[in-house]
């Protein structure tokens, strides 16, 4: 005969929390990728600036250099600087998105942890319940084989 451990609530009282601690995981692990979306962006961003800097690099024509100064009041090489400042900063955000990601990992790993602490509770629980309905089957054998 088949022993439903399953259906003990004991065994039961274990599912809300790992379910739980998977949700968690999955929310932490939205939130990674939104993360690196973020990160994959910021590379883009870095790329069309390194782009303009190879623009400004060499001579560049006097009259541009007119035009610029006119509209903007900084010239090419002011602006060859200006541009690496912002790749230092696009940098900076880029490396502190890539911490963000690895203290994410960090949690999702505790959590996985957890869930392994968990599902071996559990385990050890379907284990002492099988064992103890076994006992109780075998005993029960035993008083009725002692009775006949």
């Amino acid at each position: 005969m088949t022993y439903n451990f399953f259906k003990n609530e004991e065994w039961k009282a274990f599912t809300p929390k790992m379910q739980a601690i998977r949700r968690e995981q999955n929310s932490l692990g939205f939130k990674q990728r939104s993360l690196m979306n973020r990160v994959t962006d910021l590379d883009l961003v870095d790329d069309l600036l390194l782009h303009k800097m190879g623009e400004l690099e060499g001579p560049i024509p006097e009259k541009q250099e007119k035009q610029l100064r006119k509209l903007t009041g900084m010239d090419s090489e002011c602006w060859y600087y200006k541009y690496d400042r912002c790749k230092d900063a696009i940098n900076e955000v880029r490396v502190a998105k890539c911490l963000e990601v690895s203290a994410l990992q960090s949690q999702i790993q505790l959590l996985e942890h957890d869930w392994k602490v968990l599902d071996k509770e559990q385990d050890a629980c379907r284990d002492r319940l099988i064992k103890e309905h076994n006992d109780a089957t075998k005993d029960q054998g035993l008083a009725t084989a002692s009775v006949n």
